[in-house]
C-alpha cells in the first residue's frame, strides 16, 4: 500500500479533509498495515505441521529428551522396530531413557503424506542414522511410517513402524 502524502482526499461532499484529518488517516493506515499483513498470513498445513514434528522427534531421539517423547506419543501408542513385534510408549520412554548408545548422526528425507481423516493423518518416509556405541558405529536405514491423531486439538503419534532396509550384500 503506497499512501502518497501530496493527495488529498475526498469526503462525502465532494470537498477535501483537511491536512490533520488527512494525516491521521494516514498514520491509521499505516498503523494498521501489519495487522492486515499478519491477517493474510496462512495457517501451516497437517502435512508441515507434522513433518515438523517428524522432525522434531528426531531431534528429540538425538538429544534423549524424554519429556519430548512424553508429549509426543499417545497414551496408545505403537512402536514396530524389531523382531519382537509390537511394543507400547512405555518401551519407547524407557528406551530413551536408558539408552547408552548416542545417535551420531540421523537424516530424514522423501516425506509423503496421507490425510486419512480430519483428526488422522500418516507420513511415510526415509530415514538413516548411525549409532555410536563405544568404538562401534551401527548404520541404520530405512524406511518410516508414523500416523498421527488429533485428539483434543493436539497431534499425538499413534503408530511409528521402522523397516529396515538391509545394506547392499557384498559380492
Amino acid at each position: 500500500i503506497l499512501i502518497c502524502p501530496s493527495v488529498s482526499l475526498p469526503s462525502a461532499g465532494g470537498a477535501y479533509l483537511s491536512k490533520g484529518l488527512d494525516m491521521r488517516l494516514r498514520l491509521a493506515l499505516i498503523a494498521a498495515l501489519p495487522l492486515v499483513l499478519a491477517a493474510k498470513a496462512p495457517a501451516p498445513t497437517v502435512q508441515q505441521v507434522l513433518v515438523d514434528r517428524e522432525k522434531q522427534s528426531w531431534a528429540a531421539w538425538q538429544s534423549k529428551d524424554l519429556a519430548f517423547w512424553q508429549r509426543h506419543l499417545s497414551a496408545d501408542h505403537v512402536e514396530l522396530d524389531g523382531p519382537d513385534g509390537p511394543q507400547d510408549r512405555n518401551y519407547v520412554l524407557t528406551g530413551i531413557a536408558k539408552r547408552t548408545c548416542l545417535v551420531t548422526t540421523y537424516n530424514v528425507d522423501n516425506f509423503t503424506f496421507r490425510q486419512l481423516a480430519p483428526d488422522a493423518a500418516m507420513l511415510v518416509y526415509h530415514a538413516s542414522q548411525e549409532f555410536a556405541c563405544g568404538d562401534k558405529r551401527i548404520p541404520n536405514v530405512g524406511w518410516v511410517t508414523s500416523v498421527y491423531k488429533r485428539r483434543n486439538g493436539q497431534w499425538e503419534n499413534v503408530l511409528f513402524q521402522h523397516m529396515e532396509v538391509p545394506p547392499p550384500k557384498k559380492p
